[in-house]
């Protein structure tokens, strides 16, 4: 089976997961009033606001997206929603076309509630898939704190190998050529 389709609104889709970019109102909304912002995608109400951090994210986000809309999808958060429930569980996020180096950073955060499911490795090994049909994107890039281990877990299922670190990150790349 197939467990990935890409529908013709962009969102990506996997086996238990709709990964959904989010447009510029859709940021905007985010911000202004998340519950609004769940209903007007025609989902499940699962928290009221954003926290500190992720709406930091979406600020970013959004100030990229207006920035540069041409290459939205490159630059905005995705929604990582339950197909069958209809309920956010986290957002991943690119931050930007890939660069000189051919490198795509990518960030992810599972809602606390949601943790431990394989929610976080199914939507980075959809979102791998879609980031290397580009023919730029050479690897991705991604970092976590060092004592995140469930983080750690979920980029080297994906495929990703450790590849720096210091006393509080470690780097992870996953090679175009080492996942086909």
């Amino acid at each position: 089976m197939n467990d990935e389709l890409f529908n013709r609104n962009g969102s990506v889709e996997g086996e238990r997961l709709r990964l959904v970019p989010l447009n510029t109102q859709q940021l905007k909304l985010s911000l202004e009033d998340y519950v609004k912002f769940q209903k007007s995608l025609d989902l499940k109400v699962g928290y009221n606001v954003l926290d500190g951090e992720m709406q930091y994210a979406m600020k970013i986000r959004l100030k990229k997206v207006l920035e540069d809309p041409e290459n939205w999808l490159w630059l905005t958060n995705w929604a990582i929603v339950l197909k069958e429930q209809k309920e956010i569980v986290g957002f991943i996020m690119l931050k930007g076309y890939p660069n000189k180096l051919g490198e795509v950073i990518m960030g992810y955060g599972i809602n606390e509630g949601h943790r431990k499911n394989g929610y976080a490795t199914e939507a980075v090994k959809a979102m791998k898939r879609w980031i290397f049909k580009d023919p730029k994107t050479l690897c991705i890039v991604a970092d976590t704190e060092k004592d995140n281990i469930l983080s750690h877990k979920v980029l080297i299922n994906a495929g990703a190998v450790k590849y720096k670190e210091n006393n509080e990150i470690v780097w992870w790349k996953i090679d175009r050529n080492l996942n086909k």
